[in-house]
């Protein structure tokens, strides 16, 4: 089942942001999702790694604060470099409270000028909780079920708050891609 909140009709603003805890399945949807919109495909994750260094390392190295804030500044360089339009899939944290106050003003105002979408597994919070826990415990760089679970726990409602489309969902990313491509078609 796909279902949505609308919050704010499809603007086709120049970046569009996916947004949502980790685990949600930003970046299955944002590959499926990018080439039915006709944009171009940047997870800030990624360019984090290409452009500056492995996550994990540039934690341990300079602090997890740190990361917070140089990650926010990349995600402002990578939309305002996007010159043709652009489908940015957002880290997990970015718009969560653990951010420094300036680093989340900042995320707050790029997601002001975006469309975002965010999308979560389910309405429910048990739903999510169990949906994004049993995906995060297959990643390699996997926290334990208990620290996976706080977290979600802690971000679940700061991310059903925000967004101009929620989408709750845990169907197939290409599923999920394909109705939110639908309903951002005029018209509809």
């Amino acid at each position: 089942m796909i279902e949505f909140d609308d919050r704010k009709p499809w603007n086709d603003a120049q970046v569009c942001l996916i947004i949502g805890p980790g685990g949600s399945g930003k970046s299955s949807l944002a590959l499926e999702l990018a080439p039915l919109l006709g944009r171009r495909l940047v997870d800030l994750d990624h360019e984090f790694r290409r452009r500056i260094d492995d996550i994990t390392s540039f934690m341990r190295r300079e602090g997890y604060e740190r990361y917070k804030v140089r990650n926010s500044e990349l995600a402002t360089e990578l939309a305002a470099e996007a010159v043709s339009p652009t489908l940015l899939v957002a880290s997990s944290g970015f718009l969560t409270d653990d951010n420094p106050q300036p680093t989340l003003t900042a995320n707050h105002k790029l997601l002001e000028a975006c469309y975002a979408i965010c999308l979560l597994p389910s309405r429910s919070l048990e739903l999510a909780v169990s949906t994004i826990v049993e995906r995060q415990s297959r990643r390699p760089f996997r926290r334990s079920r208990s620290v996976e679970e706080a977290a979600i726990r802690a971000r679940y409602g700061t991310y059903a708050a925000l967004g101009d489309l929620v989408v709750f969902s845990d169907a197939a990313p290409s599923e999920i891609a394909s109705a939110i491509a639908d309903r951002l078609r005029p018209g509809q």
